[in-house]
């Protein structure tokens, strides 16, 4: 069983007041609201990226089929014009000359299909590339929110690491003038109930009634030495006493 003066006893409570701040401050750190929003906003710069890579390989697709249009389109005419050359030389039979015409009348139909497909070729090229287009600035402005977002984190650390620091160096500070072994066991509390080491007893009341104490035990930490290091029996939390006894 530990043993430690009163007075040393009640320190402990500052020591759970700057170890409640400790913990308080890595809690903020932790779940600051600015810690979520980049989490979203790196989700959303993912979602961008594929939607980037599928609008890249649709503006080359479309240009593809943009240039096998442009170049049978321009079959088509190059045909034409020679079958026009051969026309406009003259020297043919009647029948030659029909011939000649029905082709260049079939390939002027055939154009007329072709400049549609080259069109509608055009129309996808510009869509896709619109689509591209429209993902990259929406990469630009997620990375600009971005880097407003960290410079509020890194800000937000930096306020949150001083309060730390400054918590630890006042902590540092009522250690040294505590027994180690009456520190050693409040850690262990602390340890064991996942942050509450000690509570405050005036009279027959536990301030802010933070843990339950049946008449019994009070009567039994009534009777106890001062220099005893008591344990709640349900709470396992040290109880210091703040009246002294009669």
């Amino acid at each position: 069983m530990v043993k430690a003066p009163i007075e040393q006893q009640r320190k402990l409570l500052e020591l759970q007041r700057v170890d409640s701040a400790l913990a308080r401050v890595a809690h903020e750190r932790r779940t600051l609201p600015v810690l979520s929003k980049i989490e979203d906003l790196i989700n959303s710069l993912g979602e961008n990226k594929r939607r980037m890579t599928l609008a890249r390989a649709a503006v080359d697709d479309a240009r593809r089929v943009a240039t096998r249009a442009d170049d049978d389109v321009a079959k088509v005419v190059n045909r034409a014009g020679v079958l026009r050359d051969r026309l406009n030389a003259g020297g043919m039979s009647p029948k030659d000359l029909s011939a000649l015409q029905g082709e260049i009348d079939q390939l002027g139909r055939r154009q007329g299909v072709l400049e549609e497909a080259q069109l509608e070729a055009m129309e996808a090229v510009e869509k896709a590339q619109q689509e591209f287009d429209e993902a990259a600035a929406q990469e630009q402005k997620i990375r600009e929110e971005g880097r407003e977002l960290t410079a509020k984190r890194d800000a937000a650390f930096q306020r949150l690491d001083m309060e730390a620091t400054q918590l630890r160096g006042e902590r540092d500070m009522i250690v040294a003038r505590l027994d180690t072994a009456l520190v050693a066991d409040y850690d262990a509390v602390r340890e064991e109930t996942g942050g509450l080491g000690v509570v405050a007893l005036y009279g027959r009341r536990i301030e802010d009634d933070l843990i339950p104490v049946s008449p019994q035990e009070l009567a039994s930490i009534m009777a106890a030495d001062q220099d005893e290091v008591i344990h709640s029996q349900e709470a396992e939390v040290i109880i210091v006493r703040m009246t002294d006894a009669d």
